[in-house]
């Protein structure tokens, strides 16, 4: 998989997750309680419902890779069919959540994204990243990793330091039509135009359906879903989705989803790769503050007065652009239609339109 692959996959999953992360205990209680050189899912990976939902990479696996190397399954129900009463509960759980999702129309929040790779550090996160994430019904979103720091001291207590060759980490933004992935380091940026199926509200469609306008007909056919029982002290409702389709599987081998009671919106998406192990702990963490789904007076001043684009797509003019437009599948004399796509050099422009 290259890394334009890579890249495509795992801002899909982002841009259809704004408001679905977080973290997997109340942020308070972790922070008071984490030691030096810890985060709040240093220690969690045990394999049980709470402590395993600490534990989550957001994958940048090309699923049909995964499959067809075995990394990913699609597994049998994971769990024993749910009594009666327990299936009503995440019935009821679904149905709350579409009702208040329907009504999202502006969403934006700060993160802190915990990574946890083995090979750097056995318990330590390898590096933590600062950014915000913006949605607007029904296509418009924005993932922006404003500052990345890397371990560099590997001891009891490790130390963290921002890498000056690269300063700034992810930036993406989806304009409905476009996603645009963006290089502040290299002045570089692709336009990448998404699939018809993939624009205006179909983007509920994508590889990870947990964002607005979530529906829980589609979650259901898609996902076993159980619910969890949170951690002592938090009073979130926990949900566990387990894939049903090969393509999902290839993606991640489960997600846990963690709900505000009180705001009906995700706090938290944990995202477990197809490989996860418990000796394999793997994984990313999002904490979100700041969440927002309401447009403030000094927003709408900033729009309409300072014409600031609450998600802007427009370069300055010194930056390279390479678009790479969809290309619909073509039919082929040699295998018949609908055989694939046609192949097509992207084109160089001056900035994004």
């Amino acid at each position: 998989m290259n890394s334009s692959q890579a890249t495509r996959t795992l801002l899909l999953l982002l841009m259809t997750s704004v408001s679905s992360f977080a973290f997997a205990q109340q942020a308070g209680q972790m922070r008071s309680t984490a030691q030096p050189g810890q985060t709040p899912a240093a220690g969690a990976a045990n394999g049980s419902p709470a402590g395993a939902a600490q534990a989550g990479r957001v994958p940048i696996m090309n699923p049909a890779q995964a499959v067809q190397q075995g990394v990913a399954r699609v597994p049998q129900q994971p769990f024993p069919p749910l009594s009666a009463q327990d299936q009503a509960y995440v019935n009821e759980v679904l149905r709350v959540w579409e009702t208040r999702t329907e009504k999202v129309k502006r969403y934006e929040c700060k993160f802190i994204r915990w990574h946890f790779d083995p090979r750097v550090h056995p318990t330590a996160h390898s590096s933590i990243a600062q950014g915000e994430l913006k949605f607007m019904d029904p296509d418009k979103g924005l993932f922006k990793v404003d500052q990345v720091k890397s371990i560099s001291a590997k001891g009891s207590t490790p130390e963290y330091l921002v890498d000056s060759s690269q300063p700034f980490g992810e930036y993406w933004v989806c304009d409905g039509d476009w996603v645009h992935i963006l290089d502040r380091n290299e002045k570089k940026a692709n336009r990448i135009q998404l699939p018809p199926q993939m624009r205006g509200k179909q983007i509920h469609l994508s590889p990870l359906p947990f964002l607005f306008g979530v529906k829980a007909s589609d979650i259901q056919q898609r996902y076993w879903i159980r619910s969890v029982p949170p951690p002592a002290g938090d009073d979130s409702v926990w949900l566990e989705a387990w894939p049903k389709r090969a393509d999902d599987a290839g993606n991640y081998s489960r997600v846990q989803v963690v709900l505000h009671r009180q705001e009906i919106l995700p706090r938290a998406l944990i995202v477990f790769l197809p490989n996860w192990r418990n000796d394999q702990p793997h994984r990313q963490v999002y904490e979100f503050t700041d969440r927002q789904d309401t447009a403030g007076f000094w927003d709408a001043v900033k729009e309409n007065v300072f014409r600031q684009a609450f998600i802007p797509t427009k370069l300055p003019a010194d930056w390279n652009v390479i678009e790479e437009p969809y290309i619909p599948p073509q039919p082929s004399a040699a295998a018949g239609p609908g055989a694939g796509r046609v192949a097509q050099p992207a084109t160089t422009v001056p900035q994004i339109r």
